[in-house]
């Protein structure tokens, strides 16, 4: 549990490095980020499936024949994943990515030339947003870290937890830029924006050992861990990742970005099983 914990604390404090673009300037290309956004989606979405959901459903068949227990544990998991991920979308309020008509949407840019920054507001308005972004973001970093201990205690050499990792921890760099520009632009410092941003990752370390616990001390319970775990990074993903990567103009660029980290994943996946 040590390893799983050390490695999801450095992922979720790799939320501050998004900030240090912003060290130099105030703004980054919308297409740049939209684009970097599809490939750490990509990632994501892999780990979740063939990572995830893979490991859950290698444990279903026992010497060839189906365990009804096992698949049931996966259904069940896999639902009860998603059901979370509504429960915190619909009680707990933040900020919703651009393009959704249900919460508060961020302002955003129409199109790919634009940069990642809000329109010119009052201080407290860009105050305000990126305080609202920083709290959703926050939300998201505990179905990641759950995600990164289940699959450190899924075994197989820990190779599916650091694949998970390696996809959350560039998907969190992404999201650190997100969260840092409109606060930046706000006029905070260099410093109270990488602190602020790096904290937000405190929540993965917490929740991986939450992950880890759950599939490698609760006897029989990998598999509804596992595909818990995935569940609700599919539901994230397709709820507010690929809707903030298509809701500025720059669709075919995420969607080849996604392909790119879907590639990535299986290259490391075979690298990873071949030792």
């Amino acid at each position: 549990m040590l390893l799983a914990l050390i490695v999801a604390s450095i992922t979720g404090l790799a939320t501050g490095i998004g900030v240090v673009p912003f060290f130099f300037r105030k703004t980054i290309s919308r297409r740049a980020y939209d684009a970097v956004l599809g490939v750490g989606t990509g990632l994501m979405i892999s780990a979740a499936t063939i990572g995830l959901l893979g490991s859950a459903l290698e444990r279903v068949r026992v010497d060839g024949s189906l365990d009804l227990a096992t698949l049931i544990q996966v259904l069940v998991g896999f639902s009860a994943g998603v059901l979370v991920m509504v429960a915190m979308d619909h009680f707990i309020p933040h900020h919703h990515a651009g393009g959704h008509s249900e919460h508060i949407s961020r302002p955003h840019a129409g199109h790919g030339g634009d940069s990642v920054h809000p329109h010119e507001h009052e201080h407290d308005e860009e105050v305000r947003q990126g305080l609202l972004i920083t709290g959703a973001m926050t939300i998201h970093r505990i179905p990641e870290g759950f995600a990164i201990g289940a699959g450190f205690s899924a075994g197989n050499g820990h190779s599916l937890g650091w694949v998970l990792a390696t996809a959350v921890a560039f998907q969190n760099i992404c999201e650190g830029a997100v969260m840092g520009a409109p606060l930046r632009h706000a006029g905070w410092s260099r410093l109270r924006c990488f602190l602020i941003v790096s904290a937000t990752g405190l929540a993965v370390p917490i929740s991986a050992v939450a992950g880890y616990l759950a599939g490698s001390h609760v006897s029989g319970m990998l598999p509804l861990a596992l595909s818990l775990a995935s569940g609700a990074l599919i539901y994230l993903i397709s709820n507010e990742i690929i809707p903030e990567t298509h809701s500025h103009g720059n669709e075919k660029l995420a969607t080849l970005g996604l392909v790119a980290g879907f590639l990535i994943t299986i290259v490391v996946r075979s690298a990873g099983h071949a030792h």
